[in-house]
């Protein structure tokens, strides 16, 4: 059966919108890890400033400016500094969290619209093949 232009440019279409779903999908699935685990999937570096005080005061955290320029803060008691630890590692977890979220509604468009133009596609295609016959 001799296959017309149309045809096949409709099922390259759809071949590509196929290995674009997999993609998002793939990220999307990334993307509910972050949201339901997010200790598992903040960085190395983030997981390991937030585990002990000496770890997080010697790592510059996010409440500190530790430039050449600057005088560092005096440290404060290990009570504080642990507040201040545990603070900024809920704020990690709660941006690793929103930055899932987003991702995943982005993925969540990104395979809505592959599935309208896979559709649209996959009938032209079929279309194609009967004027074809």
């Amino acid at each position: 059966m001799k296959k017309s232009i149309l045809e096949i440019y409709a099922l390259a279409v759809c071949f590509v919108t196929v290995v674009c779903f997999a993609v998002a999908l793939g990220i999307a699935g990334y993307s509910v890890l972050e949201i339901s685990k997010p200790d598992f999937t903040i960085s190395a570096w983030q997981y390991t400033q937030h585990q002990t005080n000496d770890a997080f005061w010697n790592g510059c955290g996010e409440s500190r400016f530790c430039g050449p320029n600057e005088k560092k803060k005096e440290r404060p008691h290990e009570a504080e500094l642990t507040k201040q630890r545990e603070d900024s590692y809920a704020r990690s977890l709660s941006n690793e969290q929103r930055g899932g979220s987003q991702t995943l509604v982005k993925c969540l468009i990104i395979m809505l619209i592959d599935a309208i133009i896979f559709a649209f596609h996959w009938v032209v295609a079929r279309r194609a093949r009967a004027n074809a016959a």
